[in-house]
């Protein structure tokens, strides 16, 4: 029915992620930066008769193709609020989905940028509205790239761009039903984090990134929640001899470090119990 419209939708990691209380509407206060990466879904949007989604790729496993997926709840928010017609959505999945690396987000994000082409007269204030109205990291994802994020992650900095870094990626092959509010639950019951470690990072602007100055709230819990990660961890310590830390709220986990030694780590990482995914930051869009 028209021209199909295409483009990339990237993981992300949380080089910082604090936890700063619970907010009056119910959800938590964060402060935490975060890193676009290479790794991507490939999305398309079509005018369609009716609307539609379609998930595929070496990564669908986990990921809905109905009404609850999150590029399709982006695409009928923002159809209803600029009067957009039906279109039909296809994923091609390659971010594992539940790991706490943003693909739902990050596909609903590219999604909406696609909707533009689509849909004639659509705002950069539509899509913000939009992607803050779906989610929390949404806003982030609408531009990419390294950025720090607060309120409930819908208020984003832009920050000068990390110089390339390589990234490996350690997929469990487990996960857990309602795994970030349940880490959330399990963080109450801890003090909050300052905001300190988030704020420091944004004014310093390291050059140089290593899991030794990343920080995540949810290592605190993350071993209640998937008690099976502990084993994992300990192995890819010992395998690679370096850290190794949790992405997102888990259970994916991941090393960073200078560009030209993902290769190297990934390779002494082969035979843990996991898929492990080499990978590199980028520069926003």
């Amino acid at each position: 029915m028209g021209d199909l419209s295409t483009g990339r939708a990237g993981a992300k990691l949380n080089l910082v992620l604090e936890v700063l209380g619970v907010r009056g509407d119910g959800y938590h206060e964060v402060d935490t930066i975060l890193q676009e990466l290479e790794l991507a879904d490939a999305v398309a949007v079509e005018p369609a008769a009716e609307w539609s989604i379609s998930v595929g790729g070496p990564r669908a496993l986990g990921t809905p193709a109905d009404e609850t997926n999150l590029a399709m709840k982006a695409a009928r928010l923002l159809a209803t609020r600029v009067g957009g017609t039906p279109v039909a959505i296809t994923l091609e999945k390659h971010i594992p989905a539940a790991g706490g690396l943003g693909g739902g987000a990050s596909d609903a994000a590219a999604v909406l940028r696609l909707l533009c082409e689509v849909w004639p007269g659509v705002t950069p204030g539509d899509l913000r509205f939009t992607a803050e109205a779906v989610g929390s990291d949404e806003v982030f994802f609408l531009a990419g790239g390294t950025a720090r994020a607060q309120g409930r992650g819908e208020r984003v900095t832009r920050l000068t761009p990390l110089p390339q870094h390589d990234v490996v990626l350690f997929i469990p092959r487990l996960t857990v039903d309602q795994k970030t509010p349940r880490m959330f639950a399990a963080l109450d019951r801890y003090p909050f984090d300052s905001g300190s470690v988030a704020e420091q990072f944004a004014r310093e602007r390291p050059q140089r990134v290593s899991n030794e100055v990343t920080f995540n709230a949810f290592e605190r819990v993350a071993f209640e929640l998937f008690p099976w990660l502990a084993a994992l961890w300990r192995d890819l310590e010992e395998r690679i001899g370096e850290a190794v830390r949790l992405a997102g709220a888990g259970p994916c986990l991941f090393w960073i470090g200078k560009s030209g030694r993902g290769e190297t780590v990934a390779a002494k990482a082969a035979g843990a119990d996991c898929e492990v995914i080499s990978t590199r930051t980028v520069s926003p869009r």
